[in-house]
């Protein structure tokens, strides 16, 4: 009972913004040095995808997998987010057709891994780099990106917002790297993310930040916020080996950016080269 209201909450509370921010129009095409947006293709019906709008032929293309509060399968839901995300140089793909309204699965998250991995190379994704994949998600959708901790095309979990409802065992079996994006006390999954960073294996690679900015972060503040600005230097260092934004995570930059942080074995995550 607990776990569903907990996600009608959330989903209630998505919805509402998703309708917010489409009456204010407020839609940019990101910060980054890529001007993106959003798309749809129909070998993947389910889903919308983001990405730069004019990709140049030798920027490869990492693939950031995206699980939405509340598990609202609405492909705009986040669109301010994953706009600012793909505008730097990424493919994001998040569950739901634009302006439908259903409940999205873990399923759906792996069919997002799948058809990466199937289109990498092909037509207007030809430098989409289906080696380098990241999960995350934010409320319900942090559960869903805990159910690919077993797929090796996934390099790293993104938590933002979340944590194990009940299952407060399993975060002891993630031996992939961890980065957890809380919103402070007032945050609802607050304790939930908490927990699981301490209960994972001693020798997990793992990061945790909290801004104290409550349950629903800073995504639908003008181009993602806080959030947006960590999650594209995260990105940045483990599917691009961007050492100045590794120091983000292991120096003072999360912290003198506002973020409370612990972390440990950060120096155990060896970044792949692409294939």
């Amino acid at each position: 009972m607990k776990c569903a209201i907990f996600v009608g909450a959330l989903a209630t509370s998505v919805i509402a913004v998703l309708l917010k921010v489409r009456q204010n129009g407020e839609m940019k095409m990101g910060t980054g040095r890529f001007p993106a947006d959003y798309t749809t293709e129909e070998s993947l019906p389910k889903h919308t995808i983001y990405m730069p709008v004019n990709p140049t032929p030798n920027e490869k293309l990492p693939v950031f997998v995206w699980g939405n509060g509340g598990c609202v399968a609405n492909g705009l839901a986040y669109r301010t987010f994953l706009t600012e995300i793909a505008s730097h140089g990424y493919v994001a793909i998040s569950p739901g057709a634009p302006y439908r309204i259903g409940l999205s699965s873990p399923e759906m998250m792996t069919a997002s891994i799948d058809w990466a991995t199937a289109t990498a190379g092909k037509g207007r994704y030809a430098t989409m780099d289906a080696a380098k994949i990241i999960a995350a998600g934010q409320s319900c959708g942090g559960l869903e990106a805990y159910a690919m901790k077993n797929d090796s095309r996934v390099a790293a979990i993104g938590i933002f917002n979340s944590g194990y409802l009940n299952d407060i065992d399993r975060a002891k079996t993630i031996t992939k790297p961890v980065f957890y994006f809380l919103g402070g006390s007032s945050d609802m999954a607050y304790r939930n993310g908490e927990r699981d960073y301490k209960n994972l294996p001693q020798s997990t690679p793992a990061w945790k930040g909290n801004q104290p900015v409550g349950h629903l972060g800073t995504f639908f503040q003008s181009n993602g916020g806080f959030f947006a600005i960590a999650t594209v230097r995260w990105l940045d260092w483990m599917l691009k080996d961007n050492k100045t934004a590794a120091e983000f995570f292991k120096g003072q930059g999360a912290a003198t950016a506002g973020w409370s942080v612990e972390s440990r074995n950060l120096d155990k995550i060896v970044v792949s080269a692409s294939l």
